[in-house]
């Protein structure tokens, strides 16, 4: 996957590794006030943010631990050399698919490329936890902006046609 993204974000990665940050699978509730923290930094981001969602806090999440290799819901976070959280996201793991359903990076960290190592990372993470994924996905990419598709471009989330089909377990 490191390979197949652009340059510029290999060099972004690389620029947030050589500034100490950090990637790990993290529990959403042991870092809601950093979690927090990121959403107030910005008030855009690729929109308007709405105002429920930068003044609330975040609310713990209570669903139980996946124990299952195909069916889960991390998060992962990026962390600087303080150990302070500073890029986030979420995704569910369904069979073949991990996709990316919420990922947000302070703005007083972006310059550091903290959201590119955060894709790039999740990518490994979920090649080495997750034998049965072969897709990896970011929301939609018809109907997205052109800042939005071309950043898509750049990470090799491009347009697929899928086909689900549900499978018993009998």
């Amino acid at each position: 996957y490191m390979k197949a993204v652009e340059s510029s974000a290999r060099r972004n990665y690389k620029k947030a590794v050589r500034n100490g940050y950090t990637f790990r699978r993290i529990d959403f509730n042991e870092h809601i006030d950093d979690v927090w923290d990121i959403r107030r930094s910005a008030k855009v981001r690729q929109g308007v943010m709405s105002e429920s969602f930068i003044n609330n806090k975040p609310v713990e999440i209570t669903d139980p631990v996946s124990n299952s290799k195909t069916h889960d819901y991390p998060y992962f976070g990026i962390f600087n050399q303080y150990g302070k959280l500073v890029a986030y996201a979420s995704g569910i793991v369904a069979g073949e698919l991990m996709e990316v359903e919420h990922i947000y990076g302070h703005s007083d960290f972006q310059k550091d490329g903290v959201v590119p190592m955060l894709y790039i990372s999740i990518a490994g993470y979920v090649m080495e936890q997750y034998p049965t994924v072969k897709y990896y996905c970011y929301g939609t990419f018809f109907g997205a902006s052109p800042t939005l598709q071309r950043f898509k471009k750049k990470f090799q989330f491009l347009p697929h046609k899928v086909s689900w089909q549900l499978q018993s377990n009998k």
